[in-house]
């Protein structure tokens, strides 16, 4: 398994730093959050018991996975990868949105790529407040 960082946001006010990392796991399964944390901490030199694993996100027949960690010791990283504040933008999700996923995945793929232009933030938004299918998620995911 290979862990890469991919970006770190200072929280000065939590004192922690939270990670998210690339993992490429090809040929095994979806690593544990054992294995992730006692990876991150000996390619940083970090103790494992600083480490919070919070995700650990696969797409569905994907040897890739993202992964969210809350480090709360310092260590030294690429200032390259410091992101902002955690802000995240809104994203408004309209009535056609809402309309698009309240079917069948098929009918929801249908009804999106019928627009004229997609805002695939608002659609998965609409379907995380519908019914929250990682199928359609995924999808929408791709199409980004």
């Amino acid at each position: 398994m290979e862990a890469n960082i991919t970006a770190v946001r200072e929280n000065p006010l939590l004192d922690r730093r939270e990670v998210e990392v690339s993992l490429n796991h090809e040929g095994e399964a979806t690593p544990s959050e054992e294995d992730v944390k006692s990876r991150v901490a000996a390619e940083n030199g970090i103790e494992t018991e600083s480490i919070e694993v919070e995700s650990i996100y696969t797409g569905f027949g994907s040897q890739k996975s993202k992964a969210t960690l809350k480090v709360l010791e310092d260590f030294d990283y690429d200032e390259e990868l410091e992101k902002e504040a955690l802000e995240e933008e809104e994203v408004e999700v309209t009535e056609d949105y809402r309309e698009a996923v309240s079917g069948t995945i098929t009918d929801a793929k249908d009804a999106l790529q019928d627009m004229e232009e997609v805002d695939w933030d608002a659609a998965m938004e609409a379907e995380k407040d519908n019914k929250n299918r990682t199928t359609l998620i995924d999808w929408l995911e791709s199409q980004k």
